[in-house]
């Protein structure tokens, strides 16, 4: 009986390590494959986010693409269980390639992989190795674009919305309203002074500020609230000088007929523009600081005229976010926003849209052009 039990038993144990010896290599293979799709899925992700990473550098500095963007793809892919290809950075603009991107182009990298399996003769399913592509484009936004050598890349030029504010330091109200207009806003002028007056920078308020629009720069579309230096009325008979800096010719003459003083407006070079704008002004007797001072109303004024201000430039118009939206609704859209006819291709189609050559909410010029389509080229 014993015999027979001890027989049985040792049966039991060599069927068990023949049945350990059968499943061993099943179970070493299940494991190796589960670390693989581990380091498989680690190598995907940290591909993906090397091209998102170098192509966001690529849009913001266009200047040192060449030596930044490998380095920095090799210190993303550090530690990567992959071989990496020759990444490709491409500049586009409406789908074709471009050497010399601007504002509101796209910068492109692909990145390529190759994983090598551990796994054995997993290659002869999935193949060994396995090849691995990422793609991530940026719209190019800021940064300081490909320029001449020599005194080292120009600057990028202001936001298209942005406008210039005038130095408005020692101009008449009057002027100033017109400097403000001139250089592009289109927003009110507002001030409880008269146009004669003049300007007491410091009390200048702007609004909104955009902070695409840094300092001296200010959305076109801006506000402004402007008040005068205070004056110095002196004894009776004496009248606070009218500042006609920064008004035309036709506006200096008109205020300066309108206040109390008699004198004699005279202007050098003779008048011959009537828009010819006033840029200094002198009476006699001398009066350093008109619109603040006073004078005997009989004193004389002599004026300077320079060129007329310049016609302002044409507002822009905001590109609207078209993505996802139906090619007609997209293109009702476009034109709602201000953009001149014939503008906006193809024309026709139903389809939804999922690219669009100009970055929505961007500040461009009206004339501009837009293509989409229903896929990224």
């Amino acid at each position: 009986m014993r015999a027979t039990i001890g027989t049985f038993r040792r049966t039991l144990r060599g069927q068990a390590l023949v049945e350990t010896a059968l499943m061993l290599p099943i179970i070493l293979i299940l494991l190796l494959g589960a670390i693989d799709f581990g380091r498989l899925f680690f190598s995907w992700v940290t591909l993906h986010q090397a091209a998102r990473i170098a192509a966001n550098h690529a849009s913001i500095d266009t200047t040192t693409i060449s030596a930044d963007i490998p380095d920095l793809i090799q210190r993303e892919a550090d530690g990567m269980n992959c071989t990496l290809g020759t990444p490709l950075l491409q500049y586009t603009s409406a789908g074709v390639v471009i050497t010399s991107p601007q504002l509101s182009d796209y910068a492109h990298v692909t990145l390529t992989c190759d994983f090598s399996l551990l796994t054995p003769l997993a290659g002869l399913f999935f193949g060994d190795p396995i090849a691995m592509t990422a793609v991530s484009s940026f719209p190019v936004r800021t940064g300081v674009l490909a320029g001449p050598g020599g005194g080292g890349p120009p600057p990028p030029p202001p936001p298209e919305q942005c406008r210039t504010i005038p130095d408005f330091e020692g101009m008449s109200i009057g002027g100033a309203r017109l400097a403000w207009t001139s250089a592009g806003f289109v927003g009110t002028f507002t001030t409880s002074a008269d146009d004669t007056e003049t300007v007491d920078p410091d009390s200048m308020i702007i609004t909104p500020l955009d902070p695409e629009c840094p300092d001296p720069l200010a959305i076109f579309n801006a506000t402004i609230q402007i008040e005068a230096l205070p004056s110095e009325p002196g004894p009776a008979g004496c009248e606070v000088v009218p500042n006609l800096i920064g008004m035309t010719l036709t506006d200096a003459e008109d205020a300066w007929a309108d206040s109390a003083f008699t004198g004699t407006l005279t202007s050098v070079p003779t008048p011959g523009d009537p828009d010819a704008v006033v840029t200094a002004q002198v009476t006699a007797p001398d009066s350093s600081e008109p619109g603040i001072t006073c004078l005997d109303p009989a004193a004389d004024v002599e004026i300077t005229l320079g060129d007329p201000w310049p016609d302002p430039p044409a507002a822009p118009c905001q590109v609207p976010h078209l993505i996802d939206k139906t090619r007609p609704v997209g293109q009702a859209d476009w034109y709602a926003h201000g953009f001149a006819a014939g503008t906006f291709s193809p024309t026709n189609g139903n389809w939804k849209i999922k690219w669009q050559s100009l970055v929505g909410f961007t500040w461009v010029p009206c004339e501009s052009e837009i293509v989409v389509d229903n896929q990224e080229p």
